[in-house]
């Protein structure tokens, strides 16, 4: 069954192939916009839906792992900002998805940018929420309808390359993460009010990476290390472990070619009240490739990206199971 999502198109972890981009040469308005499309198959069993687009079964009858639902999305990027004159200051807008995309987390970015001479460049920025997202009040359900309700999520996001002028890279993020009628396990009898509060979803995310860049000819490489921790309200749901990655980067003659693969390993932190003896432990693999094509058909300020992401998170328990497999084709236009 395919579904028609008109809204942001999912893109898995191809953000942390570089820390920040190249300051623009000139000072005033500039970015860029790009729309296209994009689909694929996605697997999940907390996710409801997605500007108004089911991503999931609203009715479950087993605690096996997810169904596959494939959606087809209209696909939206920006990034625009404004640059001060002495082209060491930028404010900027853009949206994007966060390092970890299986859950559809995605946050509009309000940042405000110095390159300092020595020092390494720095941008500060809020995470604005992007509405839209819902999840199931009780994902645990059986026989019957689950009803939706919404997730949204705020935080700050902190990036540092050319750390006193070396190819060092850090970049930190905090999100607080709140579901409006979170009910996890609420249809289970048998749990004591103790045990549905660790299946709370709701809580704090936070992300501290670093990378270093080395330019190799024309190809940019990127390894990275990341720790991650989910520190959820439900201690079955909250997880922590470390992140390994690299991200390549090859430019020539206008065209860019972006790649990003990463490994996470991910520790639960209370055992699970329904799946006994079993913790949130996983394994989550991410690929990202993404290659811009300058000038079609001749047009100046114009290009194509076309791109496929994939994820998948390895969980422990087979019910909280999660895949994406995104295919994406966009026409975008220098401002």
């Amino acid at each position: 069954m395919k579904k028609m999502l008109p809204a942001l198109a999912l893109s898995l972890a191809t953000s942390s192939a570089l820390a920040l981009g190249p300051m623009p040469k000139e000072a005033g308005f500039s970015g860029e916009v790009q729309l296209g499309a994009a689909g694929g198959p996605v697997k999940t069993n907390f996710l409801a839906e997605a500007v108004t687009i089911d991503l999931s079964n609203d009715k479950i009858y087993d605690y096996t792992s997810p169904t596959e639902t494939t959606i087809i999305v209209p696909s939206l990027q920006f990034e625009v900002g404004y640059t001060f004159s002495g082209g060491n200051t930028r404010v900027r807008l853009a949206n994007g998805a966060v390092e970890n995309s299986l859950d559809f987390s995605f946050n509009t970015l309000l940042g405000l940018r110095h390159d300092f001479d020595s020092l390494g460049n720095i941008e500060i920025a809020a995470l604005l929420p992007t509405p839209g997202v819902k999840v199931w009040q009780d994902p645990y359900l059986l026989d019957q309808k689950r009803r939706s309700t919404d997730r949204d999520s705020t935080g700050a996001h902190l990036a540092w390359d050319r750390i006193f002028g070396s190819g060092l890279e850090f970049v930190g993020s905090f999100r607080k993460r709140d579901i409006e009628n979170e009910r996890s396990g609420n249809s289970i009898g048998i749990l004591s009010p103790s045990q549905r509060d660790l299946l709370d979803r709701q809580g704090d995310l936070y992300r501290y990476e670093l990378g270093y860049m080395v330019d190799v000819g024309a190809i940019k490489v990127r390894p990275s290390v990341a720790w991650i921790d989910r520190d959820l309200d439900g201690g079955a749901m909250a997880q922590d472990g470390f992140e390994i990655g690299i991200g390549l980067l090859y430019q020539g003659s206008g065209y860019s070619w972006l790649n990003r693969v990463a490994y996470q390993d991910l520790d639960g932190d209370r055992e699970n009240p329904i799946f006994v003896g079993k913790t949130n432990d996983a394994e989550v693999y991410v690929f990202a490739s993404e290659l811009r094509i300058p000038e079609p058909f001749g047009w100046d300020n114009w290009f194509t990206a076309v791109g496929l992401a994939w994820g998948e998170n390895q969980a422990d328990i087979k019910f909280n199971k999660s895949s994406a497999a995104i295919f994406a084709a966009r026409l975008g236009r220098r401002v």
